[in-house]
C-alpha cells in the first residue's frame, strides 16, 4: 500500500509539472525566442579564433659516454626535460625573440557585414607613429591622395577630452599635440571606413599553448591562437625557429667559454715548452751528454706520464675551485660550464644540470607570479638544496683529486730518487728533457681539444628541429556558434521553466482543480468552462451543445444523486467574495435543471447587490425584501420567465437589515412552502466572506455549493472552506470551480467533468 501511495504522489507531481509548463508555455516560448535571438547576436559577433599549430622534436636522449674523455664528457648537454623545454616555449623570453618577426602593435580594421573584421597585412595603407599609441583612429576614404582622419573623444594626459577631425594627404607627417604620425597608402580603400590603434609595446595578445604529442613522445606541439589566420601562422613558426635558435645559441656559447679556457691553457703551456726547449739547447752546447741511457729514458718516461697526469689533475682542482667559487656566489648559475673535468663530471653534470633547469623554471615563473606562490616557494627550496648537494660533491671530487695529487707526487719523488743516482751531466739532461715532454704532451693535448672544439662551435646544430612548420588556418576553432546558440536556447528553456515554477508558486490563485484537491477533502462538483461570450445570459440555453452546457449537465447529474427521495431539493450558492460568478452558477444550474423537466426556482437572497433580475430582464420592485417584511405575499414575488419550468424571486428592494431577514423564522417558512411546489429551489447567497446570511441559509439547504474561479479566488478561501466544514454541521457541502480557461491550463474536452463523486453522465434532457 505504501508503494502505491508513493507512485501515486510520483505521478501527480508529474502531472502538476506539466500543467504548470503548459499553462505558461507562450512566457517559456518566449523567453526561449529571446535568449535565442541574444545568443544568436553574441555568436554573429564573436571575432574568430584561429589555431596554429607547428611541432618539434626535443632532444631528449639520456646521457651515454663513449669514452671518459674529459672535454667529451663536458660537452654531453646531459638529460633533457621536456617540461622544462615546454615552459622556455611559453616563457617572455622565448615570445621576446619571436616578436622581432611579427608585428602585434599595428592593427587595422574595417567592418564588413556590421562585424568589426582585423585586416593585418591586407591593409590598404600602413601607418608610422611617434606619438599617440593607443588611441583609435578613424580613416574615411576621401580620394587618391587624401584621406580624412577622425578621433572621436578621446581624453589627454590630464584628462581633457579632444577630437580630431580633418582631410590630410598621404604619405606626410601629421604633427599635433596629441598624436604624430604618417599614414601610406598601399593599395586602393575599397570600404569607405577604417579604423586603426598602434600599440606602444610589441606584444602578442593570443595564447600560446605546448604539449607533448603522447605522454612518453619526443614531440612537442606548440600552438598559437589568434583572430588573424596569417598572425596565428607566423607566430607560431616564429615560436618554433626562435626555440631552435637559443638551443643553437646557448650550445655555441658553451663551446665560446671551453674555446677560452683551453686557449688560456695552451698560452700558459706554449711558453713553458719553448723555455724547456732553449733550456734543453743550452745544455746541449755546453755539455757532452746528448743521449741518455735507457735506464734514464725509462725513469723520465715514467716521470713524464706523472707529472702529466699531475698537471691534468691540477687543472681540473683549478675548475672545481672556480666552480665552488660561482656556486657560492650564487650568480649567473644557469650559464655554469665544466669543460675539463674528467673523473665525476657525469655526476656533477647531472647535479649542474638539475639546478639550471630549476632556476629556469623558477625565472619562468617569476614572469607571472611572486616568491610566495607554491610553486616558486617549492622551486626556491629546490635550487638550495641542488647548490647544496653540488658543493658537497665538488668537495669530494677535489678531496680525491688531492689524494690523486698526493700518490703522483710520491711516484714522482721515487723516480726522481732513481734519477739521482745517475751522473750529474746526464741527471740534469733528462730532468730538462722531462719537462719538456710533459709541456709537449700537453700541449699536444689542448691543441687537438681546441680543434674538436672549434669544430663544434663552427658546426653547432640543435638536437631539436622543426617536423612540420605551421600551416594557415582555415576555419576558426572558435566561437562554436551552433553550440552558443543552444546553449542559449536551453537557457531560455532553463529559465522559462523556473520563471513559470516560480510564477507559479508567487500566484496564489486558483487554477485547476488539483489546486483545490491538494487542500482539502471537499468533492470538487465540477469545472465550468470560461464563457467567451453572453457572459450574462443563459449560456445553456443560448449554445446547448456547448462545453458551458456539458458542464453543467455534469453538475446535474452530480446533484441527482444528493436528491432526497420524495422530497424537492433545496441547493444554497455562495461564495468567499463577490465576483467569483456565483450568480451565473445559480442562473445556469437553474436553466439545466429546467430542461430535465424539473420545475425549478431561482431565489435571489443577496439583498446588498442583487443582480439576478437584470440577467432575466425583470422588475426588483418586489422580492424577497419586500416578502419577508411582509410587505407582499409569496405568490406576488414569484416571476415566471419565458423559459418552461424555471421560475425567479428577485431580491426586491434593497431593505436596511437584510441579516435579519434572512433569519427570520418566515424565512424557513417560505422555502417550506416553495417546496411543495419545486422540484428544485436554488437559493444565490451573499458572499459568505463578507456577511453571515450565507451561514443560515446553508443550514437551510440540502447541497451547499461553493463557487471558486480560476485565476481569481485565492487560495487561501479553500482553508475557509474547511473551517466552515469543521465548526458547521453543514450536509451535501461541495464545490464549483469557475471560469476554467481549457486551453490556457491544458484541459481536454470534458476535462475536469464527473469528478465530484466520481459519477458517469446521462442526459435527463430528453427524459
Amino acid at each position: 500500500m505504501d508503494t502505491s501511495k508513493i507512485d501515486h504522489n510520483d505521478e501527480i507531481d508529474i502531472k502538476e509539472v506539466f500543467q504548470v509548463v503548459h499553462r505558461y508555455r507562450y512566457m517559456i516560448l518566449l523567453l526561449i525566442i529571446m535568449f535565442g535571438i541574444v545568443s544568436a547576436y553574441i555568436a554573429y559577433f564573436k571575432p574568430n579564433i584561429y589555431q596554429a599549430s607547428s611541432t618539434v622534436e626535443v632532444g631528449l636522449k639520456k646521457r651515454g659516454y663513449s669514452s671518459n674523455d674529459v672535454l667529451s664528457m663536458a660537452m654531453d648537454p646531459g638529460v633533457v626535460n621536456p617540461s622544462t623545454e615546454i615552459e622556455i616555449i611559453k616563457s617572455r623570453f622565448l615570445a621576446q625573440k619571436a616578436l622581432d618577426k611579427v608585428d602585434f602593435s599595428h592593427h587595422y580594421y574595417t567592418t564588413k557585414k556590421f562585424r568589426k573584421i582585423e585586416l593585418y597585412k591586407d591593409s590598404p595603407f600602413k601607418v608610422g607613429m611617434l606619438k599617440g599609441f593607443g588611441i583609435p583612429f578613424t580613416i574615411e576614404k576621401v580620394d587618391k591622395k587624401h584621406y580624412r582622419l577622425i578621433v572621436e573623444k578621446a581624453f589627454d594626459k590630464k584628462g581633457r577630452e579632444w577630437s580630431y577631425n580633418k582631410v590630410l594627404p598621404y604619405g606626410e607627417d601629421i604633427i599635433t599635440a596629441h598624436f604624430h604620425l604618417n599614414v601610406v597608402r598601399k593599395a586602393p580603400l575599397k570600404d569607405g571606413t577604417y579604423t586603426f590603434v598602434v600599440d606602444k609595446h610589441n606584444r602578442p595578445k593570443g595564447k600560446v599553448l605546448a604539449s607533448q604529442t603522447s605522454k612518453y613522445s619526443s614531440i612537442l606541439k606548440i600552438s598559437y591562437e589568434d583572430n588573424v589566420p596569417l598572425r596565428a601562422q607566423e607566430y607560431t613558426n616564429a615560436l618554433a625557429e626562435a626555440y631552435i635558435q637559443q638551443n643553437i645559441e646557448k650550445k655555441t656559447k658553451e663551446a665560446t667559454r671551453k674555446l677560452d679556457f683551453i686557449d688560456k691553457q695552451l698560452k700558459s703551456i706554449t711558453q713553458n715548452l719553448r723555455s724547456s726547449a732553449v733550456k734543453i739547447e743550452e745544455f746541449k752546447r755546453g755539455a757532452n751528454t746528448v743521449n741518455l741511457s735507457s735506464k734514464a729514458e725509462s725513469i723520465i718516461a715514467k716521470m713524464s706520464d706523472a707529472e702529466t697526469k699531475l698537471e691534468e689533475i691540477s687543472i681540473e682542482s683549478e675548475l672545481l675551485n672556480t666552480l665552488y667559487k660561482q656556486i657560492k656566489k650564487g650568480k649567473h648559475l644557469e650559464s655554469i660550464s665544466i669543460a675539463g673535468l674528467g673523473t665525476g663530471a657525469d655526476v656533477l653534470s647531472d647535479q649542474i644540470k638539475a639546478l639550471q633547469d630549476a632556476i629556469m623554471q623558477k625565472k619562468i615563473l617569476r614572469e607571472d607570479y611572486t616568491e610566495l606562490y607554491p610553486s616558486v616557494v617549492k622551486l626556491t627550496k629546490q635550487i638550495r638544496y641542488l647548490k647544496r648537494t653540488i658543493i658537497d660533491t665538488i668537495k669530494n671530487l677535489k678531496a680525491s683529486m688531492d689524494e690523486k695529487k698526493r700518490l703522483l707526487e710520491r711516484s714522482i719523488a721515487k723516480y726522481q730518487k732513481s734519477l739521482n743516482t745517475l751522473p750529474a751531466d746526464e741527471r740534469m739532461f733528462g730532468q730538462l728533457q722531462r719537462k719538456f715532454l710533459v709541456n709537449e704532451k700537453i700541449y699536444s693535448y689542448l691543441l687537438e681539444k681546441r680543434s674538436e672544439t672549434a669544430i663544434i662551435k663552427a658546426s653547432t646544430v640543435s638536437r631539436n628541429r622543426i617536423i612540420d612548420m605551421a600551416l594557415l588556418p582555415k576555419t576558426p576553432i572558435k566561437p562554436k556558434r551552433g553550440l552558443i546558440i543552444a546553449v542559449g536556447l536551453i537557457l531560455g528553456l532553463i529559465a522559462g521553466i523556473i520563471l513559470a515554477f516560480l510564477r507559479n508558486y508567487l500566484d496564489d490563485t486558483i487554477k485547476v482543480e488539483e489546486d483545490i484537491k491538494h487542500m482539502t477533502k471537499i468533492p470538487v462538483l465540477g469545472s465550468i468552462p470560461h464563457m467567451k461570450d453572453d457572459h450574462n445570459k443563459l449560456k445553456v440555453l443560448l449554445s446547448p451543445k456547448s462545453a458551458v452546457a456539458e458542464s453543467f449537465r455534469n453538475l446535474r447529474t452530480n446533484l441527482q444523486f444528493m436528491i432526497r427521495k420524495d422530497k424537492s431539493h433545496v441547493i444554497s450558492v455562495t461564495s468567499t467574495i463577490g465576483g467569483e460568478g456565483k450568480t451565473t452558477i445559480c442562473i445556469n444550474l437553474a436553466a439545466i435543471m429546467s430542461i430535465a423537466d424539473k420545475k425549478t426556482i431561482v431565489i435571489n437572497l443577496d439583498m446588498r447587490k442583487p443582480t439576478l433580475h437584470e440577467k432575466f430582464g425583470l422588475s426588483n420592485q418586489q422580492g424577497m425584501s419586500t416578502l419577508l417584511s411582509g410587505s407582499a405575499s409569496l405568490k406576488e414575488v414569484i416571476q415566471y420567465t419565458q423559459y418552461e419550468n424555471l421560475d425567479v424571486i428577485t431580491s426586491g428592494p434593497v431593505p436596511p437589515n437584510p441579516s435579519e431577514l434572512i433569519q427570520s423564522e418566515l424565512m424557513e417558512k417560505v422555502i417550506e412552502k416553495l417546496q411543495e411546489v419545486y422540484d428544485v429551489i436554488i437559493l444565490d447567497t451573499p458572499p459568505i466572506g463578507l456577511v453571515t446570511d450565507a451561514r443560515t441559509l446553508i443550514h437551510m439547504s440540502d447541497t451547499s455549493i461553493y463557487v471558486l474561479r480560476s485565476g481569481y479566488s485565492k487560495k487561501a478561501f479553500v482553508r475557509n472552506i474547511n473551517e466552515l466544514s469543521k465548526l458547521q454541521e453543514i450536509e451535501g457541502l461541495g464545490i464549483i470551480l469557475n471560469d476554467v480557461n481549457l486551453e490556457k491550463h491544458g484541459y481536454g474536452y470534458g476535462y475536469g467533468y464527473g469528478y465530484g463523486y466520481g459519477y458517469g453522465y446521462y442526459d435527463e434532457d430528453k427524459k
